[in-house]
């Protein structure tokens, strides 16, 4: 049974014209509903009528109308009957008689003529002969009904017809409409072509039509819905995505740097060494024009030396020695213009041919992807042959549990991502310098962090734990997803950003939360919410540091999520799919607004299990 609608579950806006802001009435504001479902109050139609067309204000459809008008579009009878359910539960002191010039308020009700009336004009109508076995109720009455007592039953409106229910329906091509007794045997007579039917019938078959379409609809609309929540996660990997580009643009633009950096160096360097030649030049022709005017001032102090202090005959000798040194001297010629070759810079290529090819470096462009839904990964895992056995080297054993000794694979981290030295500290942001991992497939290169350095796989129980230290340092909003712990298949964790949206992989993940307005913890399976609860604040600022523990237990097929930090369960995840190794994943997302570390504590870490898990449920 139906439970009953109540009267504050009835929206207000509902009942009013969403351009006007007027209630629907009977009137002049009667509710029109238009093929594409949206209604308005005719009055605000006939408004936005431009000649024959209407264009739908909500939608922008355009509509050619017949010689009919607005009058074309029926009248939104859900609407009118919830009106009047509602002035009856909210209002009944402001219905007013229709019956009597008196405006007295109404008292009673009828259902065969769909009039409220006051007690005097309710005594009239049922001494009339005509509607004196009509169906009378009180307002009171009406206060304990649901909005079904206000449905009506049309009545035909041609005259000589007036009164006569609307209980036949014409389906002959062109009729098609409603008609009542008289008009089946005066105008709709089956021996001319009419095809009559009850309007129950008609009823049934056209509620019937629409269920029948509607669930053609409905996978379409589930699809829909996929592709919603898919749309939603590929803008959160576009903002992922904007971010990463941005780094490779600017380790592309420092790269151009650093080569015009050794390019001007270079240049610099072979103007010192140009510069340096020509000075050694330079020094060169100093020497020579030095020893020219030494060997000049030389001569003359000589001559004069002779002429004043030697004899007539001493000075003759003498006088041939010092015009040959003469002769040789005058054969220097010293040129009165000078030479002088100086370093310059010429940019070539630069200027406007650099600023010309500066602005065609690098290009941003889009690379299309196709997703299909709902469809089945035939990805295969790494052969049994080829992994570990479940007992290794560095494992501990607390009586049925393993402790295994793993670490972060680095050969598996993506580009954007660091892992510790030792294997035990995967960050969100750089350590100190790029590092080279180089091109391999192990490589992620969608999924942002790392695998764990081997997987874990039936029979057994095994336990690890994580501390994620986290600091916001820009406030996160309803798309930003900080951390993901999970357990995977191999080869379906770099399918995309994340894996909780897998059928094969189990999410452990925190990410902010519309309904606590905070970041939350979630455990999440095939795209599913299983559990959530607060985690922190997400303003800049927040700093959190929280242990968790994940217990495996492949004979049960299930995985526990406990939180350490306040010592109790999370979350189990049941039917876990076992029959295949599973690998433990870790993600860290948004370093440009939250600095994350995630660290590793397992093997001989762990020196004990602890007592809140010995005695959970899952350890039966």
């Amino acid at each position: 049974m139906n439970k009953m609608l109540r009267a504050e579950d009835v929206k207000e806006e509902f009942l009013l014209c969403s351009i006007c802001t007027k209630d629907f009435d009977e009137d002049l504001h009667v509710p029109r509903v238009l093929p594409c479902l949206h209604t308005f109050c005719q009055s605000c139609l006939r408004k936005m009528l431009k000649g024959e067309v209407l264009p739908c204000p909500m939608c922008k459809t355009e509509y050619l109308l017949p010689s009919e008008g607005i009058y074309v579009f029926p009248k939104d009878a859900t609407r009118r009957n919830l009106i009047e359910f509602l002035r009856v539960r909210k209002r009944s002191s402001d219905i007013i008689c229709k019956d009597c010039p008196d405006d007295n308020v109404a008292s009673e009700f009828c259902k065969e003529c769909y009039i409220f009336m006051c007690l005097e004009c309710t005594r009239a109508h049922r001494r009339s002969l005509a509607s004196r076995n009509h169906a009378v109720l009180s307002v009171e009455q009406l206060q304990k009904q649901g909005p079904e007592i206000f449905k009506r039953r049309l009545k035909c409106n041609k005259q000589g017809h007036e009164g006569q229910h609307l209980s036949f329906y014409c389906a002959k091509k062109g009729c098609e409409k409603m008609i009542c007794t008289s008009c089946t045997v005066c105008d709709h007579d089956k021996n001319r072509g009419h095809i009559i039917q009850n309007m129950k019938d008609v009823h049934i078959e056209k509620k019937h039509e629409l269920n029948k379409i509607f669930r053609m609809l409905e996978e379409d609309v589930k699809i829909a819905k996929e592709l919603h929540k898919q749309t939603e996660q590929e803008m959160v990997n576009l903002d992922i995505k904007e971010f990463e580009v941005e780094q490779e643009l600017d380790d592309a633009v420092k790269r151009c740097h650093d080569m015009i950096e050794r390019r001007r160096e270079d240049l610099r360097e072979k103007v010192s060494i140009l510069t340096d030649a020509k000075k050694s030049s330079l020094r060169a022709r100093a020497e020579q024009l030095e020893s020219f005017i030494q060997g000049v001032t030389g001569a003359r102090e000589f001559s004069e030396n002779i002429m004043t202090h030697t004899d007539v005959s001493e000075f003759v000798p003498l006088h041939t020695t010092l015009y040959r040194r003469l002769k040789v001297l005058t054969k220097h010629h010293v040129k009165k213009t000078m030479q002088i070759e100086s370093p310059a810079f010429e940019p070539t290529r630069m200027e406007g041919d650099f600023h010309r090819f500066v602005k065609g470096m690098g290009n941003v462009t889009t690379v299309t992807h196709n997703k299909q839904l709902c469809t089945t990964r035939g990805h295969s895992d790494v052969s049994l042959a080829s992994l570990r056995n479940t007992q290794a080297e560095g494992d501990v054993r607390h009586g049925e549990i393993t402790c295994p000794n793993i670490t972060f694979d680095s050969n598996t981290v993506h580009q954007y991502r660091d892992v510790s030295d030792d294997g035990k500290t995967l960050k969100n942001q750089s350590i100190g310098g790029q590092r080279l991992i180089g091109s391999n497939e192990r490589r992620l290169k969608n999924y942002r962090g790392a695998i764990s350095s081997r997987p874990l796989k039936a029979p057994g129980k095994f336990y690890f734990e994580v501390l994620v230290d986290f600091q916001i340092t820009k406030p996160l909003d309803n798309v930003n997803f900080v951390f993901e712990i999970g357990f995977s298949r191999r080869h379906d964790v770099d399918i995309g950003h994340y894996v909780y949206d897998q059928s094969t992989a189990w999410s452990f993940c925190a990410q902010q939360c519309d309904e606590h307005k905070q970041l939350c913890q979630w455990c999440r399976h095939n795209g599913r919410n299983l559990a959530h609860a607060p985690l922190s604040s997400a303003l800049a600022g927040t700093v959190s540091q929280n242990t968790y523990g994940f217990l495996l237990e492949t004979e049960q097929k299930r995985i526990t999520v406990y939180d350490c930090t306040f010592k109790k369960k999370f979350y189990t995840f049941h039917n876990v799919d076992v029959s295949r190794p599973i690998w433990p994943v870790f993600g860290c997302h948004w370093p440009s607004k939250v600095k994350i570390d995630i660290t590793l504590k397992t093997g001989a870490d762990i020196v004990a299990i602890p007592n809140y898990m010995r005695t959970s449920s899952t350890m039966a």
